[in-house]
């Protein structure tokens, strides 16, 4: 029995449907500029720098450091998501949050600028329009000086 090509079509189109019929999608990458204030010293469970993002990840974030021997060995994060409307108040889409896992920082010769490297994410959870995302990584950049306005400024990825 010959199966005609225009079915074997339709059934390929059918099964990459699949997976979106049943919530399921391929992870995508976001990436948004962070530009904010240092609230604390780098190495501080407290919120370390929190201010604007701006790109894929539009809205407000805030950001806490865990460090050990030297290096970044945890943290929090949070991003909250809004939309701009046209009568200039911003709608809340969601948040974003989740775990630093790891990454290292060094003071700049000046003593004041700190360079946050290779500072790795984990996606662990989204309300809002993001309620269905539930894990995922990242990764984050920044360049920290008190003497600086703005204080803190970096680039993030998520990819969720």
């Amino acid at each position: 029995m010959r199966i005609p090509a225009l079915c074997v079509a339709a059934f390929a189109l059918a099964a990459s449907q699949v997976s979106s019929l049943h919530g399921q999608s391929a992870a995508m990458s976001h990436a948004g500029v962070l530009n904010g204030t240092i609230q604390s010293p780098i190495c501080s469970s407290d919120n370390f720098a929190s201010g604007e993002a701006a790109g894929d990840l539009h809205g407000s974030f805030f950001l806490a450091f865990d460090c050990r021997d030297g290096s970044i060995s945890g943290g929090t994060w949070l991003i909250l998501l809004t939309s701009d409307q046209a009568d200039g108040t911003r709608e809340i889409r969601g948040t974003l949050r989740g775990q630093v896992v790891d990454g290292s920082f060094e003071r700049e010769s000046d003593g004041a600028r700190i360079v946050v490297r290779n500072v790795a994410l984990a996606v662990t959870e989204g309300t809002g329009e993001y309620a269905g995302v539930g894990g995922g990584t990242g990764w984050l950049e920044a360049t920290a000086d008190p003497g600086d306005v703005p204080q803190f400024v970096g680039t993030i990825g998520l990819t969720f």
